[in-house]
């Protein structure tokens, strides 16, 4: 029997915090469920910071759409994305949803932040800007 090891670039090249918030709900939920929960957002997240040139938070947001194919960043959301836990707060008085998890390109200031029902927020951690939309 052939044995196979799948392993995704953005195991390696992301810097991850399962419930940076610290929410007690997602708190119940183990890190290996929460990987699923984010599903291959990361894997876009990663790719699109590989391939952007010049790397801003534009060419990452153009990227990702470019990786899903259905939308994305060319639909945004608009809301807010706490600065001190990611916590989203939605401009159409839905609930505030804290993240699942962040991730971080590593060696930049680019982070992504994935919610609940594919929301997902991309902010530049100099700058503060930030895209928000749903990978679903």
């Amino acid at each position: 029997m052939e044995k196979t090891l799948n392993i995704r670039p953005s195991d390696f090249l992301l810097d991850r915090v399962f419930n940076p918030a610290e929410d007690q709900d997602i708190g119940m939920a183990t890190p290996a469920y929460l990987a699923e929960a984010c599903g291959i957002i990361p894997d876009f997240f990663c790719q699109a910071c590989n391939y952007a040139e010049p790397l801003t938070l534009d060419a990452i947001a153009d990227g990702m759409d470019a990786e899903y194919q259905f939308g994305g960043f060319c639909y945004p959301f608009h809301g807010t994305v706490d600065d001190h836990n990611g916590i989203y707060k939605s401009h159409d008085g839905d609930p505030d949803l804290a993240p699942l998890a962040r991730f971080i390109f590593k060696g930049t200031r680019f982070e992504c932040f994935v919610y609940q029902y594919g929301i997902t927020a991309i902010r530049d951690r100099a700058t503060r800007e930030t895209k928000v939309a749903r990978f679903d």
